[in-house]
């Protein structure tokens, strides 16, 4: 896929380095959590256990997003299907230092329309901590309206959910 900066493919084992580095940056330990991935076999790890059967079984998984001018790997955005969350939902996240400029927002929105072109669902999700205010206002942006709360798997505290209707 592609949007006006970025070109987005799927995650492969070599983008390994690079989902280390994201997984241990300081806001993914504080808004998703630490997954325990501290080394690039640790990466390939968890793409092989928690990626991998979600391409094999529902078609998608983690999107690399990739800057068009520079080729550096800046982030990732994904649909997921995860218990406690109704339909498909979208998340994304960023290297520290690409945040701010939008690319959340771009991966976000191509996220949104492959939910409802390729999937052709009647509504996207998504769900975020309510100290994320830049996620949630990404969210927004976008349209999603706040939905109330849920509590999804391997979590103890409620979350916001989002959702955002197909025109």
């Amino acid at each position: 896929m592609e949007t006006e900066r970025l070109y987005l493919r799927l995650i492969t084992i070599d983008d390994a380095e690079f989902l280390c580095k994201l997984m241990n940056t300081k806001k993914w330990h504080q808004m998703i959590g630490d997954r325990k991935v501290y080394t690039a076999e640790d990466a390939i790890a968890y793409m092989h256990e928690r990626m991998d059967p979600d391409l094999s079984t529902k078609g998608f998984v983690n999107h690399v997003m990739v800057h068009k001018d520079t080729g550096d790997l800046i982030g990732t955005c994904s649909l997921h299907n995860r218990e406690g969350v109704d339909g498909l939902d979208i998340g994304y996240a960023l290297l520290s230092e690409h945040e701010g400029r939008g690319y959340a927002t771009e991966g976000a929105k191509a996220m949104v329309e492959l939910a409802f072109g390729k999937y052709q669902v009647e509504y996207v999700s998504a769900i975020t901590n309510d100290d994320n205010i830049g996620s949630y206002k990404v969210l927004e942006k976008l349209g999603f309206q706040h939905a109330g709360y849920v509590r999804i798997q391997d979590s103890d505290d409620d979350i916001r959910l989002y959702v955002l209707k197909k025109n």
